[in-house]
């Protein structure tokens, strides 16, 4: 507990000052609809019991512990066929509308045959953590999942939740890879805790984030550690993504990306997140 009050002091900021910021620029109502997939290949994994969640876009789902998401799935969505989650956790006081209206991901994930879900934020502590941690244990007894192709997402608290769902020693609910976005997490609130098992990891940090300067690439640097890569980078790439080299197995791989945008500021690199965490 003594050492999750140090993640909560650096988020405090955000909770304050960002409540109503998250809204997002304006989107194009296409980006937030459910669309189909292309099912061509056998699928490689099935359920055996098709479960009994529907197909589409389904809302005010809540949990045991109750954490609350709002759910998409492709519109021709087949039932038996294993498919990829990506949980969306939403920054301080947001709700999952407006955490899917902020990163718009719903079109392409769905397009790529990804479940998709936003969660609603809970103010954080150590007990929302955990409450959080339910809802892909919650997804996977209602639609057909595959438990080694589950993804975190989110910007500010949801990208704090994203790195700690994955690291904290008591977490049951750990995911194949995170892209976390603008997280309050520097260096010394991280080596606090042990590495935990190999983990694609991709960081998202603005230039222009004031609140959190320069936390991004202390938590890639301490990911890249963790995953046994070098500490050298290669360079900056189209997308503003660094690679750290040398890092020994495709589900350890760590990158940096920084792009322009203040703390509110979405990164908008969609595509090359789906693509990240398709290829894991």
């Amino acid at each position: 507990m003594r050492q999750i009050s140090m993640i909560l002091v650096l988020v405090l900021i955000v909770a304050i000052v960002g409540y109503y910021n998250f809204a997002g620029p304006s989107v194009d109502p296409q980006l937030l609809q459910v669309t189909s997939h292309n099912y061509l290949e056998p699928a490689n994994k099935t359920c055996s019991t098709a479960p009994s969640g529907a197909a589409g876009s389904i809302d005010d789902n809540i949990t045991p512990t109750g954490a609350r998401y709002n759910l998409r799935t492709p519109t021709n969505y087949q039932a038996s066929v294993a498919h990829p989650l990506v949980v969306v956790f939403a920054p301080a006081g947001t709700s999952a509308k407006r955490s899917e209206r902020l990163t718009h991901l719903t079109q392409q994930a769905t397009a790529k045959g990804f479940i998709i879900a936003y969660a609603n934020n809970i103010r954080l502590s150590l007990k929302a953590i955990e409450s959080l941690a339910s809802i892909p244990t919650d997804i996977q007894k209602k639609w057909c999942i595959d438990p080694e192709r589950v993804y975190y997402t989110g910007h500010s608290d949801g990208g704090t939740v994203s790195h700690a769902l994955s690291f904290l020693p008591d977490s049951t609910a750990k995911p194949t890879a995170i892209a976390p976005s603008a997280a309050g997490l520097d260096t010394v609130s991280l080596q606090q805790y042990p590495c935990p098992a190999p983990t694609a990891v991709m960081v998202f940090h603005n230039t222009d984030d004031s609140h959190f300067d320069g936390f991004g690439r202390q938590a890639a640097d301490w990911w890249a550690s963790c995953n046994q890569c070098s500490g050298e980078l290669t360079a900056v790439d189209q997308q503003g993504c660094r690679r750290y080299k040398a890092c020994p197995s495709t589900g350890a791989q760590t990158y940096y990306c920084e792009g322009p945008g203040t703390h509110v500021d979405w990164p908008n690199k969609n595509a090359l997140m789906l693509g990240f965490f398709a290829q894991h």
